[in-house]
């Protein structure tokens, strides 16, 4: 009787386990997606033999598929002597084409009188580029937005009797000249001249937005840069077009003008671009239409989005409906919202795995470019006289900053984002050419998907004969009540993920998984592992995958491939490494890092370099960068000192500022950073730690920096300030935040200012010097 009660027991036990488990499935389509060559008018070689082609699907590069990755950076918006580091910075990040503003009301400032030196040298900026293997899409406006004054139209075209943004006369013969200027800047850096050119975006959001003149008086209703034709469905930001374009051919004409006169004016690429999202006006078929999605727009009430959701992009873009068939062009995002501006009422704070989340996710649904506005912030310069900021203050904007929380910030220093995002990209580097022909496969109820349901797996595949990648998400922006997804399998066809058993997708997690990869001669069934890179290893291909906490990496090769055990289970972590030997003998390693050694991990000269530093690579060496610590910790595989981390020393310096205060609201900090001899220190950071509303930086009587508070210690790259310094202190000027601030409901809890004393708070902490040192090596 015990035995049988026992028996029963398990019996119930397993079932329970059973039942627990949730299978989800997906099935290969019946009839594969047809790929159509030929019918969009874009392509071009080069001179050194390259050639880039587009069909309706995705980008081929000298002859093989690719995705991709399109990182923007405003040169004007940063200091001329720092832009070759910061090209380097962000290829290091995996960024592959770099779209910069050409900002009309910067270059010509004072009509007639184009400005093309200093950090206004876009010619020397795109030489930069070029000698740094860096392709470039220059967006050429003439209305661009970017949160410049105007969406960057000078201030002395308001004073004209014209109509902007349409083929009005007197408005074109101004864009003409201004398109002339740009070609002539930009002669023979083009992709047919041998140089880094290979495209051009015409104009922006053409009748989906615009910004806000600056000529106006407080109080009054803002009057926004669009055509009067267009001002009932202009909107403010990007969002989805619910009105009807009762002009819509009107903008169709003047973007075929303009881009007609931009080939005039000598600007000739491969392919042209425009925003197509939101009803905008495109550009045929001979220009990609480019498409975004913000998860925190600070121009709308915060509220979970759809971007975490899977879909099939290529058959409906975000923010549709569009003036376009989508599935006639590839589906590239140029304004992905891994960052935000922050305004004075509302201060989003995006993270890093909401970053990880969104790109995951618009990989899985079918996207075959991926770009990022901003991948570098900035700082908007201020106008001639020194005082007024060309930045787009009507809208609410710093005077100033421009970081975004980009990757790369306003100082080039890295947001948490920056390694997250460089996982993906590092996937795409070395198996980009596998995923941009495959297919987006989702399964059945992709529709019930929701963002506050917390129950049913995210889940997409991209797939071509039967090999894939499995897309995993389980984030959401906006929610904090996520948990682990436990005891799921993922059934693709007749291939079971995990073929026994179940895994666990943790919380706020997102996944790349692939299915029936090839890896040479052998076939990589499945991976609860995401791939990383692939480097050579003594003359044997070696695999690098990673794995997060909480989820086994197990891979299964099909049998028939491999001599020996087709199962393999492993810890994550340097240790893991094995081999495969293939039917023929030919052997692959395969090594599975933990996901904070993946966040670590890049590719330098066929290399692996784990290190927690940042990492500039030239054809010299690297150069690494880190914050006070003055040890610098790696691993470089392969190499003679194998898996086994290496430490290389500078000696450390201990920089000190004198702070005088001020009354309440108001500090001054005398440095001089080069009294302080150092080689081994690249640049010297104030660090100001306060809580309060808004941060004033000056210098010999004018501002230089800027801040919105959110949260976090304000981090001044000095390098820029270096000069002025030498000559007087740096001053500040702090304003208090008022309990019930609107800005309040972004923040995090932990960060939300004590009022128990009272309905405001300005607590000046510190001022601090932080060194960051660097260290090369050979």
């Amino acid at each position: 009787m015990k035995k049988y009660y026992l028996l029963t027991a398990a019996l119930c036990l397993g079932l329970v386990s059973a039942s627990s488990q949730k299978v989800y499935k997906l099935t290969s389509p019946a009839t594969p997606m047809k790929i159509v060559e030929g019918k969009l008018k874009m392509g071009g070689t080069s001179p050194q033999g390259g050639s880039i082609k587009v069909n309706n699907y995705y980008m081929s590069i000298d002859g093989k598929p690719a995705v991709p990755v399109l990182g923007e950076f405003h040169f004007t918006r940063y200091p001329r002597a720092q832009w070759e580091e910061e090209i380097i910075k962000m290829k290091a990040g995996g960024v592959t084409v770099l779209p910069t503003y050409i900002f009309w009301g910067l270059h010509e400032e004072e009509e007639g009188k184009f400005q093309w030196t200093g950090s206004k040298d876009l010619r020397y900026f795109i030489e930069l580029c070029k000698k740094h293997d860096m392709p470039v899409i220059v967006r050429i406006g003439p209305f661009c937005h970017g949160e410049i004054r105007q969406g960057s139209f000078p201030d002395w075209l308001f004073a004209k009797p014209l109509v902007v943004r349409s083929n009005d006369k007197l408005y074109l013969s101004y864009v003409k000249r201004l398109y002339h200027e740009i070609g002539q800047q930009l002669k023979g850096l083009y992709y047919k001249d041998g140089g880094p050119i290979i495209g051009c975006q015409i104009e922006n959001e053409m009748q989906h937005s615009a910004a806000p003149w600056g000529v106006n008086y407080p109080g009054e209703p803002l009057d926004f840069t669009a055509a009067d034709y267009d001002k009932d469905f202009t909107l403010i930001g990007v969002g989805v077009q619910d009105k009807k374009i009762t002009t819509a051919d009107l903008g169709n004409e003047h973007m075929q003008t303009l881009l007609q006169m931009a080939k005039d004016a000598g600007i000739v690429t491969p392919f042209y671009t425009a925003t197509g999202w939101g009803n905008a006006a495109v550009l045929g078929n001979e220009g990609i239409p480019v498409t975004s999605a913000y998860t925190y727009p600070f121009w709308e009430t915060p509220r979970m989005s759809q971007f975490c959701m899977f879909k099939d992009v290529h058959k409906d873009p975000d923010y549709s409906p569009v003036r376009y068939n989508p599935e006639d062009f590839p589906s590239f995002c140029a304004e992905m919202g891994a960052g935000i501006q922050m305004i004075y009422r509302r201060r989003p704070i995006v993270t890093a795995r909401a970053a990880q989340a969104l790109m995951t996710r618009t990989l899985g649904s079918g996207c075959n470019g991926i770009g990022y506005y901003m991948y570098h912030g900035g700082s908007t310069p201020l106008r001639q006289d020194g005082i007024g900021s060309y930045q787009d203050e009507p809208m609410g904007m710093p005077k100033i900053s421009y970081d975004f929380q980009a990757p790369l910030g306003e100082f080039g220093l890295e947001h948490g984002s920056y390694r997250y995002l460089r996982t993906i990209h590092s996937f795409l580097a070395d198996f980009g050419d596998q995923l941009a022909p495959m297919e987006v496969v989702l399964p059945d109820n992709w529709k019930q998907m929701t963002p506050d349901n917390k129950e049913d797996l995210r889940y997409a595949a991209r797939m071509k004969d039967g090999k894939g990648f499995l897309f995993l998400v389980n984030f959401q922006d906006h929610d904090t009540t996520r948990h682990d997804m436990k005891d799921i399998a993922v059934e693709i066809d007749n291939l079971r993920i995990p073929a026994k058993g179940t895994f666990t997708l943790p919380k706020d997690e997102s996944m790349i998984l692939p299915f029936n990869m090839p890896m040479g001669s052998i076939n990589l069934k499945y991976a609860t592992a995401q791939p990383l890179m692939k480097i050579k290893d003594g003359g044997v291909d070696h695999y690098i995958f990673f794995a997060p906490d909480g989820m086994q990496p197990e891979y299964l090769f099909d049998a028939a491939t491999v001599k020996g055990a087709a199962l393999k289970r492993v810890k994550s972590g340097l240790a893991s490494t094995f081999a495969v030997t293939a039917k023929g003998g030919k052997k692959i390693k395969v090594t599975t890092l933990t996901h904070a050694q993946a966040l670590d991990a890049m590719k330098v000269d066929g290399k692996l370099l784990i290190t927690k530093a940042t990492v500039l690579p030239t054809k010299e060496g690297v150069t690494l960068q880190q914050l006070a610590e003055p040890v610098f910790s790696y691993v470089l595989y392969p190499s003679s000192k194998g898996w086994k981390e290496q430490k290389k020393s500078v000696e450390a310096v201990n920089p000190q500022c004198d702070v005088t205060r001020v009354g309440t609201r108001r500090l001054s900090v005398h440095f001089r950073g080069d009294s302080i001899q150092a080689p081994q220190v690249h640049e010297y950071f104030m660090k100001v730690d306060y809580v309060g509303d808004v941060a004033m930086a000056f210098l010999n009587g004018k501002m230089v920096q800027d801040e919105f508070w959110h949260g976090t210690p304000w981090m001044i790259g000095l390098n820029r300030h270096q000069e002025a310094m030498k000559k007087d202190d740096m001053s500040f000027y702090f304003r208090p935040i008022n309990k019930g601030h609107e800005c309040l409901q972004d923040l995090p809890r932990e960060a939300q200012p004590d009022f128990s004393k009272g309905d405001q708070v300005l607590d000046l902490k510190s001022v601090t010097i932080v060194p960051q040192y660097q260290v090369k090596l050979k």
